[in-house]
């Protein structure tokens, strides 16, 4: 029984969520289309560790994040870590909620609740490509599947922590905010086919398109290739980047002269500095460093059957 019952996990804390107001949408729109579930609320932070842990120990291998990034970004760690079964046996989906939502966009996955559903209900799947994550200056190795970088989007990210009760607006103001306040860095940016050393206002290692509340900072990604899209924007004047913040949300930016672009499976970025900040699908990581490697296709994503990625 629990094998083909879905396992919600619900982040009431996470974006405009509306507390119980709008879980009982999403529970009536689950009973509706007749899909059996069960759920349980987080109560505390990276609360989703456990409750994936004890669903799968109950039986459960079908799961959906009800939240922003980050619940799926706990979620998605939370399955990679685990011993208990094969990754291959697992699903899970997504009713996005949160502040930012940018995982979702690459598959076109609506914030309509009854839409959302509709596309669970599917069960069309496809196994997507996740990074591992490790920090040169701590033991911390993690999980990502849409975005990790250093450098201005952590820099936005961190101020975001302070904006997220403004909702989808925050990561706009955020981005602003940090426009005037935010200076490159140097970097060393390793893989096995090239070395840069470079001045650069941030780094993007990226499975999926968007980021930071919709920019789009990598070129050519393909969820499923075995590669990361690499975008290194190198010597950039807050003069220049007020001029390209457009860029930054249509995907432009990635064209520019002093923007470079590649692919690889594996990356490490060194810097000098100390207050250099990471992020993963849009969390706080840490600061410093990172070593980046690709998992092909290691985890089963449902998905819209008409996803287009760009």
């Amino acid at each position: 029984m629990c094998k083909e019952t879905w396992f919600l996990i619900v982040n009431p804390a996470s974006g405009s969520f509306s507390g119980k107001r709008k879980w009982k949408k999403i529970a009536n729109e689950f009973t509706k289309q007749r899909i059996a579930f069960a759920f349980a609320f987080t109560e505390k932070p990276q609360h989703e560790y456990e409750l994936v842990l004890e669903a799968l120990e109950q039986g459960y291998r079908k799961f959906v994040s009800v939240g922003g990034d980050g619940t799926l970004h706990h979620i998605v760690n939370g399955l990679m870590q685990q011993d208990l079964v094969p990754k291959t046996a697992l699903k899970l989906a997504v009713i996005p909620s949160g502040t930012g939502n940018d995982w979702v966009k690459t598959y076109k996955i609506p914030k309509d609740i009854q839409k959302a559903v509709a596309i669970i209900k599917t069960e069309h799947t496809v196994f997507q490509d996740i990074g591992t994550i490790s920090l040169l200056n701590s033991d911390k190795k993690l999980f990502f599947n849409n975005v990790a970088g250093l450098g201005f989007d952590g820099y936005v990210v961190k101020r975001n922590e302070g904006l997220k009760f403004l909702g989808a607006a925050s990561f706009l103001i955020s981005t602003i905010l940090s426009l005037a306040s935010y200076t490159s860095t140097e970097f060393v940016i390793e893989s096995a086919k090239r070395k840069l050393t470079t001045k650069s206002l941030l780094t993007i290692v990226g499975i999926c398109q968007y980021s930071g509340g919709g920019m789009q900072l990598t070129e050519s990604v393909q969820p499923d290739d075995g590669l990361f899209d690499v975008s290194v924007a190198k010597h950039f004047s807050l003069f220049k980047l007020l001029r390209n913040v457009v860029g930054l949300f249509n995907g432009s930016i990635t064209k520019h002269t002093q923007v470079e672009t590649f692919k690889t499976d594996e990356i490490t970025i060194t810097t000098s500095a100390t207050d250099v900040f990471v992020q993963a699908d849009g969390e706080l990581i840490g600061t410093g460093g990172f070593t980046a490697k690709i998992l092909p296709k290691a985890l089963q994503f449902v998905v819209s059957s008409r996803e287009c990625i760009s």
